[in-house]
């Protein structure tokens, strides 16, 4: 895999064709994991000199990078040829979800060089998913590629290639064992910390994260969207409420929400309706059916009584053979002020009342009131979404300096080209940044280039580096006519 010619002249026909996927009226219907890009069994081999992973994460929060990356392969490839910038790169793409939640968790494409790139691209599924926990399954990509045969790096003359995560969210900090064997089909004896795999990772590529970043607006729109998406789905009410509590987690366990009524009735799963109003409108997990459940209790307008709420969370019944304990959060909404509450159920495989989790007590009235009991004491509910929390977990698997942060996710292209140029020792910033100018890029987007890539280390320390090589030093832990063609 990956030689062959990347013809600029059949990229752009692929691009014009009605049936594309990317331009389509209506895109093509997923339900699953492309058969050439399912990594259940497989492993990837590469014969390229310059080995280059690709990973984006196909997530609701950043779903169009995937389809931006595909406009503009051919202005990588073509620089790539143009500019001599890698010697017979092999590129492999990669769509990343989330792991406990998504039907299509990991996709990886085959090492190319050729036209056949565009067809991986065309092939991703970009599910839109992830779990809602300011988490992806990075983790899980950075384990299956540590697996990689890279031909040349083993047989001692070629070098270690370039992998780059496209993504703004953290990682899990656990390889779940259980997932891997239903993912990758591989048998570990136990959950791998995620810092092993990255390390094995970093025994064969040079690792980036491309960051985009967003305003915590921006995020919270994202979060809370996840859970919408579910009740909406699901058929409960989230607009036009007085009070609305709904409950998102990821596995099949069945999770359940109870809310205790000024009248002393009780909302649950045994009494899903009461004479004050408040209905269960949405109960999942029952027989353990998905692993994206959700569940709401809501008032409608005008339906809530005053006087004080209690909400809590129990675990009924575990599905999920490993009975680990289960990350959940809960959306309260009262009077049109909403609320985040993240924590874990059953951290000792308790059921019944004995897993009982308080989430708040409240007291309503049709006016607005004041913050739910105990909201002085209680966590930032987007705190894992902050930019300097999710740079710092990558810190801990990725130089510092490798980290590249960006405001416009268009610019993802023109970075990592020169990123890659620049570590692999052909030119310096300012050459790259003359490049750009050469090839008519506009100064607002060579300048947001020039900033988020001044930090690299120098091309000479990365490009000579080999597997015991002088690497940078570890992160501390915590148009029509003539055909063209691109030779490889």
């Amino acid at each position: 895999m990956g030689g062959g010619r990347y013809s600029l002249d059949i990229a752009e026909e692929t691009r014009t064709r009605a049936d594309s996927p990317f331009h389509a009226p209506t895109p093509p219907a997923r339900t699953e994991v492309h058969p050439a890009l399912n990594p259940f069994g497989k492993r990837r081999e590469v014969n390229n000199v310059t080995p280059i992973v690709v990973a984006l994460d196909v997530t609701r929060s950043r779903g169009d990078d995937t389809k931006l990356v595909y406009e503009k392969l051919p202005q990588l490839m073509g620089q790539i040829e143009l500019k001599g910038y890698i010697e017979n790169p092999g590129i492999s793409f990669c769509g990343i979800g989330d792991a406990f939640s998504d039907r299509a968790p990991l996709q990886v494409g085959q090492f190319e060089g050729d036209n056949r790139l565009d067809e991986v691209l065309e092939r991703i599924w970009i599910e839109e998913g992830g779990g809602g926990t300011g988490q992806e399954s990075y983790e899980l990509a950075a384990y299956f590629y540590s697996r990689t045969n890279c031909v040349r790096l083993a047989q001692g003359i070629g070098k270690k290639g370039y992998c780059f995560f496209v993504g703004d969210e953290g990682f899990y900090p656990k390889l779940d064992k259980a997932a891997v064997r239903r993912i990758i089909g591989d048998d570990l004896p136990e959950d791998l910390d995620a810092r092993e795999a990255f390390r094995a990772l970093g025994e064969k590529f040079h690792m980036f994260l491309v960051f985009p970043q967003k305003t915590m607006a921006e995020r919270k729109d994202n979060i809370d969207a996840e859970i919408r998406a579910r009740v909406t789905a699901a058929g409960g009410m989230v607009d036009g409420v007085d009070i609305r509590a709904s409950l998102l987690w990821n596995n099949r366990n069945d999770l359940d929400l109870h809310v205790v009524t000024p009248a002393s009735e009780h909302i649950y799963y045994g009494s899903k309706q009461g004479t004050c109003g408040g209905w269960l409108d949405v109960d999942m997990n029952v027989r353990g059916e998905t692993t994206k459940p959700v569940e709401n209790v809501r008032w409608a307008k005008g339906k809530a009584r005053t006087g004080r709420y209690r909400v809590y969370v129990q675990n009924y019944r575990f599905h999920e053979e490993d009975a680990k304990p289960t990350p959940y959060k809960v959306e309260l909404e009262v009077n049109g002020e909403v609320r985040h509450f993240e924590g874990v159920i059953s951290p000792s495989k308790q059921t019944g009342d004995a897993s009982n989790v308080t989430i708040a007590e409240f007291d309503y009235a049709p006016a607005p009131v004041a913050a739910a009991a105990g909201a002085a004491e209680a966590p930032d509910p987007y705190k894992s979404y902050s930019d300097d929390v999710i740079l710092a977990q990558w810190a801990t698997v990725i130089p510092r300096e490798h980290i590249i942060r960006i405001g416009d996710a268009s610019a993802i292209i023109d970075v990592l080209l020169g990123a890659l140029a620049i570590a692999d020792g052909k030119v310096d910033l300012a050459t790259y940044a003359k490049d750009m100018a050469d090839a008519g890029a506009p100064p607002a987007r060579i300048a947001e280039v020039e900033t988020a890539l001044a930090s690299l280390p120098s091309a000479r320390r990365v490009a000579t580096a080999t597997v015991e090589g002088d690497l940078p030093p570890p992160a501390e832990p915590g148009g029509g006519g003539k055909k063209r063609s691109v030779r490889l």
